[in-house]
């Protein structure tokens, strides 16, 4: 099991890669900005600046603000967001990532949902066709409630109709936590088309991307499900790490939960819990034979 961790700026110099190596990051989701900020060369140049410090490039974000939305009605903004989208599709191929994330839709009127499931799937058409020049797969994301694909059933019937393994889920958590589905039976409805994953928490009600497991997600469960998967890519962890500590402590903490080393618990008026350091704002984690929180990094 590998982790990645998602940056959500281009840094590239010397001293952002030097502190990514030293704080344990190896694998890296890369932002739309990416991908778009930077002509071909520079792009190839920066990838291979992390390949050089031994940082690879699992996946990349797909652009994802209003004017990258391929489902929009207006056919002027449509046509430029899918414009952009193949730039960063093709971008991608050069950054060794096996895949591309792409938010099927932003926040969408049930009126429009017909019109605009029409429109994304015709954006797919067009993308999938240059996945197949690239061979960069692209990973249609599980979305929030009110926007298009944030139901198994309608990311199912997009996968089905298409029927090519070129076309993909990238399956995030957090928006499966907010939605209406149960995560582990969301998963397994789709498991078969899943190539990417984002890991984070949240509450239940917002798409806060909080750091695992300072969320409302039930984590024993769910990790266990991911590990029966024999998921052969790395987990992306798309969020921050909790408290603003070190990236060292984010994966720290988040390998513990993969590794059934939940945070530490005691008994506290009749119920268990896990108690908080009062100085780093973290759980406690059992680590080989110690037991750490943040204040050690």
């Amino acid at each position: 099991m590998k982790l990645a961790v998602c940056r959500w700026q281009p840094d590239v110099t010397g001293e952002a890669i030097e502190l990514l190596c030293s704080q344990g990051v190896d694998i890296i989701e890369a932002p739309p900005s990416f991908l778009l900020n930077f002509d071909d060369t520079g792009l190839q140049a920066n990838t291979e600046r992390l390949t050089a410090a031994g940082i690879r490039i699992n996946v990349c974000h797909g652009p994802f603000s209003d004017s990258d939305d391929v489902s929009v009605i207006d056919p002027g903004a449509r046509e430029v967001a899918l414009e952009r989208q193949i730039v960063a599709l093709r971008r991608t191929a050069l950054t060794g990532a096996h895949c591309m994330v792409l938010h099927p839709s932003g926040p969408v009127d049930a009126p429009q949902q017909g019109p605009r499931s029409d429109h994304l799937r015709a954006g797919l058409e067009a993308m999938l066709k240059v996945a197949e020049e690239t061979g960069v797969k692209l990973a249609l994301e599980n979305m929030l409630p009110d926007h298009l694909c944030s139901r198994t059933v309608d990311i199912r019937a997009f996968l089905d109709e298409f029927d090519t393994p070129l076309l993909g889920v990238c399956f995030d958590v957090g928006h499966a936590n907010v939605g209406s589905e149960n995560i582990q039976q969301a998963i397994t409805a789709l498991q078969d088309r899943i190539i990417a994953f984002h890991l984070h928490d949240n509450d239940g009600t917002r798409d806060i991307h909080i750091q695992p497991p300072y969320g409302s997600i039930d984590w024993p469960a769910l990790v266990a499900k991911l590990l029966s998967l024999d998921f052969p890519h790395p987990f992306s962890i798309e969020c921050d790490p909790w408290n603003q500590a070190p990236l060292s402590v984010l994966l720290r903490e988040v390998r513990a939960i993969f590794a059934g080393q939940m945070p530490a618990e005691m008994e506290f008026n009749g119920q268990v819990v896990w108690p908080i350091c009062p100085r780093c704002r973290h759980y406690y984690f059992h680590v080989g034979d110690d037991l750490l929180c943040a204040c050690d990094a």
